[in-house]
């Protein structure tokens, strides 16, 4: 193992940066593309449903195919896989810019979408392969820190663009990033890796995981849309249980599975990754709700909404490359812990906010928000990869990936339905129309208070799978 771990400090340094890049990349064009969506809608004269496949397309290929091509990088290469992954990403990039009709646009940004499922679990499987155990924490509080970055400036950006040269423009930002990256990738990555020993590809695997986890994907993003008990919300929920049940016994009687299920033996591991799910759970699905709260409850116009937002991406970044430093010194479960403990403390605050908080408390609570995540993110990610073997990090990192995935989607469908639930439940009882509720801050806070109470469920998880989840032993 240790022939393969790079000793030279400016070679660490280069991957570092090789990797840090591939996460601005695509963090910054992810969050460009949200904000544009209504200038894609007006250009192609067609209803904001129709184009919000094109951000739903990106996430369902990423989290359903990433897990194969964790495996493939274990099997054939990092170096290989990652560059492919550029390579089907700048492709896609320039075709999207150049896309005709929004179906065309959609198609391509499929396209961009494998390209980021090859290269993003890789990036992070490269650092823990090849960087020595006591720069790894550094290394990825670094892309951390980068994601912020990413999410931070991409609607700063985004809307700019949109306004002074038109959505098309946004795509092209990555593109001289991404060949500089790609030639960097390709002059500094090492080729030698170990490899793992399996000779075979397990495609049948690769199959069910996809269809187990694109119909997920779908169901959780149509419950807020059509109801739980939507036959189509209950088919792809039922198509989902029926495939990742085959999965699970293909995988057992596989001779050379996609994923080794013998990973999950390992308590710290599967633990480490329930505490990414819930705390992604917690960020995404929370950060969806606080726009509508900043506009309809604290009547802030949306050029301050979006400056009140920027308060948490900017406290990760400045905590979470000192996170990942420190975690490599006293080890990730107490700074994990810490960050999961923080939260709920976060969320019992903002369940006490009404309309008559003021902004800059609520500016200060996003802040802790920021160091929750800050943290959490960068220990916790060095804590999944500690727990598995060198030569299935390409899985681990995509599990791992699913599981930020997974939790982002399901945080996004969950917040929202409890707000609903609760509001309509509130808006029956008061005889008020539910179209009348948004105008009234009373009757909506009802609902963000339930979301946030959530929340604090939420946190208590993240901080009991965190405590559960061991340091790896020296």
């Amino acid at each position: 193992m240790e022939d393969y771990i790079i000793t030279d400090r400016s070679k660490q340094n280069w991957l570092m940066a090789i990797v840090a890049a591939s996460v601005i990349m695509f963090s910054i064009d992810y969050s460009m593309l949200n904000i544009s969506l209504p200038s894609i809608a007006k250009y192609f004269n067609v209803k904001l449903v129709a184009v919000s496949w094109i951000p739903l397309v990106y996430l369902l290929i990423v989290t359903s195919s990433v897990l194969g091509f964790g495996k493939l990088g274990d099997l054939k290469g990092f170096k290989r896989v990652f560059m492919m992954g550029f390579a089907f990403f700048l492709i896609g990039t320039v075709c999207c810019a150049l896309a005709p009709t929004v179906s065309l646009l959609i198609a391509f940004r499929a396209l961009q979408s494998v390209g980021e499922a090859m290269f993003s679990p890789i990036g992070i499987a490269l650092l823990t392969a090849l960087l020595p155990e006591d720069r790894r924490g550094k290394a990825l509080g670094i892309v951390a820190l980068a994601q912020g970055v990413g999410f931070s400036l991409g609607p700063v950006i985004g809307g700019f663009i949109n306004s002074h040269i038109g959505w098309r423009g946004i795509f092209c930002v990555n593109i001289p990033l991404g060949l500089v990256t790609a030639f960097l990738a390709a002059k500094m990555l090492p080729s030698k890796q170990r490899l793992s020993s399996e000779l075979k590809f397990d495609l049948p695997g690769a199959g069910l995981i996809f269809v187990a986890l694109s119909t997920l994907v779908i169901a959780m993003n149509s419950i807020i849309r059509m109801g739980f008990k939507n036959p189509k919300v209950l088919g792809c929920f039922a198509v989902s249980f029926i495939a990742f049940a085959f999965f699970i016994i293909r995988e057992k009687r596989a001779p050379y599975p996609l994923l080794d299920l013998k990973l999950f033996r390992n308590r710290d591991f599967t633990f480490s990754n329930a505490a990414a799910f819930c705390a992604t759970c917690l960020y995404m699905g929370s950060y969806f709700l606080f726009p509508f709260y900043l506009e309809l409850v604290m009547r802030l116009d949306v050029s301050k909404t979006g400056l009140v937002l920027m308060s948490t991406p900017l406290m990760m970044v400045i905590i979470s490359p000192i996170a990942g430093k420190i975690s490599d010194r006293i080890g990730s479960r107490l700074l994990c812990s810490l960050g999961a403990g923080l939260a709920i403390f976060v969320y019992a605050l903002f369940s006490t906010f009404t309309q008559a908080t003021g902004v800059p408390l609520m500016v200060f609570n996003l802040l802790l928000a920021g160091m929750v995540m800050g943290l959490f993110l960068a220990p916790n990610n060095k804590l999944v990869l500690a727990h598995a073997p060198v030569e299935r990090q390409g899985v681990a990192s995509s599990v791992y990936k699913i599981a930020l995935s997974v939790g982002s989607v399901f945080g996004i469908a969950t917040f929202p339905l409890v707000l609903m639930k609760v509001m309509m439940l509130h808006a029956s009882r008061l005889k008020v129309p539910i179209s009348e509720a948004r105008h009234m801050p009373e009757l909506l806070m009802t609902g963000f208070h339930a979301a946030f109470i959530f929340g604090i469920v939420v946190s208590a998880a993240t901080l009991v799978f965190s405590l559960l989840a061991k340091d790896k032993k020296k």
